[in-house]
Formats: structure tokens, C-alpha cells, sequence
């Protein structure tokens, strides 16, 4: 909602432009012209031209935002479709911000008409059309990135824009970065992994390691939601099947009952997500079955965590049993 906001906010600008500069014109017409006054229009015609280089840029910011969110579903679709992980996911998920293709031959699903030039383009003939500005621009570089959130990604447009002018040619370079959520976008690893759907969530809870219990793990368990955690696998790495931990890296927890999930279960796999789909299994009296969570949310039989998320949801050593009756 709030890129539709800003994609508004900067129509409303330009037709505040040509309102203004539409009635300067029909007052300074009507009245006895004072000998300075070709110099004020020509400062209202540069101010114009200020005005709208300003919208632009702003502008950019917010459709990189829209066009990289779909390019994103773009290369989840691709990768459901093929059933492989992007390797070259950089490469091609900017070629698709940028041409609506992830390769020459390869179309990016969803494009149509939310490229980047596309929301450019559409700008600059309204331009055009309603204040007489010709302008060009040149996308010099764009990159993608994260590291600021775990639940998004940025996309770094590098621009150069040009506005050509009777009275004033001017042109400026600027570094715009657009934020692209992952909420609601597919994880790779349970789509390639666990072969079933499931989509980003990010939880409501704020917390700093230290601070979880086992009440957010029933929240996170319950609801399929996501956490940040330093030594998980962050969403660009789950979509190149990277599974190396990240600083920016997510985790959830498996439903141990999902019918997939029950037809590969062993007493030797934890619950966290990366963990149990890479197949990650740990010694007999490693992983920990928790007795004390309540059963109507996780039903105690089979739920199994790792020691390390044992502790990191503080969850008592009291509250756990050894699974699989193994020796103490």
C-alpha cells in the first residue's frame, strides 16, 4: 500500500506542477506586465524542471520497489515450474527487473508492463505530454542486496537523468534503493526440499536472541511463522540453494505432522526448517522431545528439537525426555 501511495503522490506532484504553471500563465497575462517579467517565468519554468528531476528520482524509488517485488514472484514461479534452484539468481532476477525475461530466451513470469523502464517510460511521456519537458534516462547499474533485513531485499538503481530545455538543460546522477519485501513469497526450501507450498510469515515478535520461550515456539509452530536467526539460511541463499548460514538467515518450524513430513520422519531430525529438509540429523541424545508444550498446538509425540533451539527457546532440560527410548 504504501508503493501505491507513493506511485499516487508523485502524479498528484506533476499535476500540481501543471496546475501552477497554468495559472501563473493566465494571471501574468491579464495583468500589466513589469519589465522583469520574462526572468520570473523563466525561474518558474526551471523550478518546474527542478520540481519534476526531484518526482523522478522519487519515483524510481518506489516502482524498483513494485517491479522487483514482482520479478521476485517471477523467479519463484520459474523455480516451481523447473523444479531446480537458481544458481545464477542475481543475474537473471535483475534481467528480469529490467527486460520482463530471466534469459534471452527465457520469459519472466508475471512481467507484462512491471519492468523498471516500463514504470520509467510511462513518467517520462506524461512529461512529455502535460508540461512540455523532454527528458531521458540511462539506468547506469543495478544491483541486489540485503543487508538490512532479513524479511527483504534492496534493489540499487544507479540513474542518470537528463531533462533537454529552451531555457535550461540540466541532468543529475543519484544512487536509489528500493526495498523489496520476501512476505508472502514462497520458500524455495520447503517448495524443493518438502515438495508442499508454504509461504513466508514473518512473525510479530520483536525478540533478541535470549529472550524467545516456548510459548513464541507454539506461535511460530501454530501460525507458520518465520523468525530471524543469525545461523539460518537467509531467502536469497534458500533460493540458490545455498544452505551456508547467513547473518540475514530465517527459520521455521516443520510440521511434524504433515503427511510428507510423516513419511520421512526419524528419531534423529529436528523441527527447524533447513535442518530437517537438508537432512541434518544429530546423535541419539541430541535431539530433545519437548513434553510440557501444549498438546492441542504441538503434540508432544514426535516433536523433536535440536539442543541448540532447545536452549534457544530456553526451554528446561526438565521439560524434555531423550527420544526413541534411547540410553541416558
Amino acid at each position: 500500500m504504501d508503493l501505491i501511495r507513493n506511485k499516487k503522490g508523485v502524479v498528484f506532484t506533476v499535476l500540481a506542477i501543471v496546475i501552477a504553471v497554468f495559472f501563473t500563465l493566465m494571471f501574468s497575462s491579464k495583468i500589466e506586465k513589469p519589465i522583469d517579467y520574462k526572468t520570473e517565468l523563466i525561474e518558474i519554468r526551471i523550478g518546474t524542471l527542478n520540481s519534476y528531476m526531484i518526482s523522478f528520482f522519487d519515483y524510481t524509488q518506489g516502482v524498483s520497489s513494485i517491479s522487483g517485488y514482482s520479478a521476485l514472484r517471477g523467479v519463484i514461479d520459474d523455480i516451481h515450474a523447473r523444479n531446480a534452484y537458481n544458481l545464477n539468481f542475481e543475474n537473471q532476477y535483475l534481467y528480469c527487473i529490467l527486460t520482463g525475461n530471466l534469459t534471452l530466451s527465457d520469459t519472466c513470469p508475471g512481467m507484462i508492463n512491471r519492468t523498471l523502464p516500463y514504470y520509467l517510460d510511462t513518467i517520462r511521456d506524461m512529461a512529455e505530454q502535460e508540461l512540455n519537458i523532454y527528458s531521458n534516462y540511462i539506468i547506469n547499474n543495478i544491483t541486489v542486496t540485503q543487508v538490512t533485513d532479513a524479511f527483504s531485499i534492496e534493489i540499487i538503481v544507479n540513474l542518470s537523468l537528463y531533462v533537454i530545455d529552451a531555457y535550461a538543460n540540466i541532468s543529475d546522477t543519484r544512487i536509489v534503493t528500493g526495498s523489496v519485501s520476501i512476505d508472502g513469497i514462497q520458500d524455495p526450501l520447503y517448495m524443493l526440499e518438502g515438495d508442499y507450498n508454504q509461504s513466508i510469515k514473518r512473525t510479530a515478535l520483536r525478540k533478541k536472541e535470549g529472550d524467545w520461550n516456548y510459548t513464541d515456539l507454539q506461535q511460530l509452530y501454530a501460525n507458520h511463522e518465520y523468525r530471524s536467526y543469525k545461523d539460518g539460511i537467509s531467502f536469497i541463499n534458500r533460493i540458490k540453494g545455498n544452505f551456508s548460514p547467513n547473518l540475514f538467515g530465517i527459520e521455521s518450524i516443520v510440521n511434524h505432522t504433515h503427511p510428507i513430513v510423516l513419511a520421512d520422519y526419524t528419531f534423529n531430525d529436528t523441527m527447524i526448517d533447513y535442518l530437517y529438509w537438508l537432512n541434518v540429523t544429530f546423535e541419539c541424545r541430541t535431539p530433545v522431545e519437548v513434553v510440557e508444550i501444549d498438546p492441542a498446538i504441538i503434540a508432544p509425540a514426535g516433536f523433536q528439537l535440536d539442543e541448540t533451539h532447545r536452549l534457544s527457546f530456553n526451554i528446561s532440560s526438565i521439560d524434555v525426555s531423550i527420544t526413541n527410548g534411547c540410553p541416558p
